[in-house]
């Protein structure tokens, strides 16, 4: 037997690796097997996620937000967020919710482009057309022109393009005039019809308008420059997991996230979580839904089962800088998030399924409701022959706002939903742990608990007691 000099683990700050994407004898010290409402963002600390809080109280109760925008006029005066519940788009002033448009079908997604000083909406292929909102009173067709009932709509080279799904077909207005009138709307581009898909999402892009079906990508750049056949061979179920963000065009497919590169191919970014993308169920495909920040990205999934247990309202985050993954959970479904700017701040906001609105990464608490964290490290071996019996029997945790979070541990074979507990942390910035772990070849740890105040910091453990046999 040999006693081991202590030494501290390797903090967490490279997020998750999933052990089915990377075998934990190659994973990086510095990455883990799961993170649950924790993010990376600061070196060396792993910290509780912020929360979400209402935006003026229950819009619609009990109903879905199908759809989101930020209406606002070039002048600056006039910021509205507009939102899609049930059969009704709602305007809120900054003190209230308003009906601007009513009799829509209740399970069609809502889509809108902004275009001059105009809200243009879409809502389906049914007997909804096109609409437009200036930021009073109600929708109308001031600006319509003969654009048709869609399913998608976008502005691109001074157009406006509906897409409609039923017909393949991608249609647009004449140039905007210099009066800022729309005129036209019933020429047409036809993509690849009746190939078994249907198109499901359009995207400006600087140099193109990106068509998506499920399985393929087509790119317009004119209305007389189309490619025939598709670029990329990844395409999306979900006009609303396409994100614009700092650097490019992200998006969902079954098989992973990807980014749109320029040039006609694509970039996975999603392998080290794959068996989480993987866990979505085909059921959901349509109503991923993703936003951005200044450096992240976020995908809400629904509920996934992943190794026997089942997450409910998941949301899967990257940081574009660093390339780290984490999963956060909320206590309300997220279907729709636009950025909203009031003409003071700039927020996400994001919409649920529970009637309401939310302001993303606000409070301490899910509309009330707890954080729940959990963190759990990759298999660790702890000396450099990796075959070592050893024990433990007294280790430091070294945290910050941690009281009452428990930590608990598993060896070798042990089933991987059984988990060994070692104690509650109730001493502030560093708690010492006894305890006897029994002769093992590898270890992981767990920590968990919840919180609706300061948040979670956690740094590493300590290993004072750590014996080679």
């Amino acid at each position: 037997m040999q006693k081991i000099p202590s030494f501290s683990l390797s903090p967490i700050q490279n997020g998750i690796i999933r052990s089915s994407a990377v075998d934990d004898l190659l994973s990086p010290e510095n990455t883990c097997q799961m993170a649950l409402n924790l993010h990376f963002d600061q070196i060396g600390a792993v910290i509780s996620r912020k929360g979400i809080t209402a935006l003026g109280g229950a819009v619609e109760d009990s109903e879905t937000v199908l759809g989101m925008i930020n209406y606002r006029n070039n002048a600056g005066s006039n910021y509205k967020l507009l939102a899609k519940l049930n059969t009704s788009v709602y305007s809120w002033n900054g003190s209230a919710w308003s009906t601007v448009r009513t009799t829509l079908t209740a399970s069609s997604k809502a889509r809108f482009t902004n275009f001059v000083d105009y809200t243009f909406m879409v809502n389906g292929n049914g007997n909804e057309v096109c609409s437009t909102y200036n930021g009073s009173g109600s929708f109308g067709s001031t600006n319509v022109a003969s654009l048709p009932a869609g399913d998608c709509i976008e502005n691109f080279r001074s157009r406006i393009w509906v897409a409609s799904s039923a017909t393949d077909k991608v249609y647009y207005s004449d140039v905007v005039s210099t009066s800022n009138t729309i005129t036209g709307g019933t020429s047409f581009i036809q993509i690849s019809p009746q190939d078994g898909e249907k198109i499901t999402a359009i995207q400006r892009h600087p140099r193109m308008l990106l068509v998506f079906k499920q399985n393929h990508i087509y790119r317009i750049y004119s209305i007389n420059s189309v490619d025939p056949d598709p670029s990329i061979l990844m395409g999306t179920y979900s006009q609303e997991s396409v994100i614009e963000a700092k650097d490019g065009i992200y998006y969902h497919h079954p098989t992973g996230f990807y980014k749109f590169v320029d040039g006609g191919t694509q970039q996975e970014i999603s392998r080290p979580i794959i068996d989480i993308i993987k866990a979505i169920p085909r059921t959901y495909y349509e109503n991923v839904s993703g936003w951005s920040d200044d450096d992240h990205l976020y995908w809400s999934i629904g509920d996934i089962t992943l190794e026997g247990i089942t997450f409910n309202n998941v949301v899967c985050r990257f940081t574009i800088s660093t390339q780290i993954w984490t999963v956060y959970n909320y206590a309300v479904e997220i279907r729709s998030a636009c950025l909203f700017d009031n003409g003071t701040t700039l927020v996400n906001v994001v919409g649920g399924n529970a009637g309401k609105v939310y302001t993303f990464d606000s409070g301490t608490s899910d509309d009330g409701s707890p954080i729940n964290y959990d963190l759990q490290t990759h298999w660790l071996y702890l000396t450099a022959s990796k075959s070592t019996l050893k024990s433990l029997t007294e280790i430091v945790a070294i945290h910050e706002n941690a009281n009452g979070c428990q930590v608990s541990y598993q060896i070798d074979n042990e089933d991987k939903n059984k988990w060994t507990p070692i104690g509650e942390i109730k001493k502030d910035l560093s708690h010492k742990f006894t305890f006897n772990s029994k002769n093992f070849v590898r270890i992981k740890f767990r920590l968990s608990g919840n919180t609706v105040g300061s948040p979670f910091i956690w740094r590493t453990f300590e290993l004072l007691n750590l014996i080679s046999i």
